[in-house]
């Protein structure tokens, strides 16, 4: 966890002067208790920008390829740095009982739901393995934007990170159950999220 801060501390600053990134609604942001942090995905460096203002670690389910075809020095720095794998599109019961076990601690788990980068700006349209996580937890879900001006990762994007007020897991289920209520935590969240898309910088 000492790396994880170091780290954070070391280049949120340096991405916060290189693409001029600014983070709206950081008020909103639980300081205890379990938390599923849900965010659009721009760029590979989203987790920085998401953890950024958070004062607790936040332990990102990462797709397995990150651990597998990168080198073990990248495996070693993600493990330190929180992260664990997940097979997607696959039923990866490991990975949910790992998130799992970090919302039971009261943890922080960030997760992407759309399973990859989306370069474009299309509406954010989630996978619903969060909303599972969710049911099962109880854990409330803070819905999070990252909106870009232009391409991201270029020099000097502006990059707006921005905040929503977390969705009790109840309200989010919508007080169903199987299949419906993934149904219609997916739709709550795509609501959430692409209003916050829609609200730019």
């Amino acid at each position: 966890m000492k790396l994880y801060f170091f780290l954070l501390r070391l280049l949120s600053p340096l991405a916060q002067l290189v693409f001029r990134v600014s983070w709206r609604g950081t008020e909103h942001i639980p300081q205890s208790g379990p938390l599923i942090v849900c965010c659009n995905h721009r760029c590979v460096i989203d987790p920085l920008f998401l953890a950024a203002p958070f004062r607790r670690q936040v332990r990102y389910m990462a797709k397995s390829e990150l651990f597998e075809d990168h080198g073990r020095l990248a495996a070693w720095l993600l493990n330190h740095l929180g992260a664990f794998p997940v097979e997607r599109d696959k039923g990866d019961a490991s990975s949910v009982r790992k998130a799992l076990e970090v919302l039971e601690q009261g943890g922080v788990l960030g997760i992407f739901p759309q399973g990859r980068v989306i370069f474009d700006t299309s509406p954010f349209r989630p996978k619903p393995g969060f909303a599972l996580l969710a049911e099962k937890s109880g854990a409330p879900v803070l819905p999070v934007s990252i909106y870009c001006s232009g391409e991201p990762l270029r020099w000097r994007s502006r990059v707006t990170v921005r905040f929503g007020t977390p969705i009790p897991a109840e309200e989010l289920l919508g007080g169903q159950t199987g299949r419906a209520a993934l149904r219609c935590a997916s739709a709550r969240l795509s609501a959430e999220i692409n209003g916050l898309l829609e609200e730019g910088h």
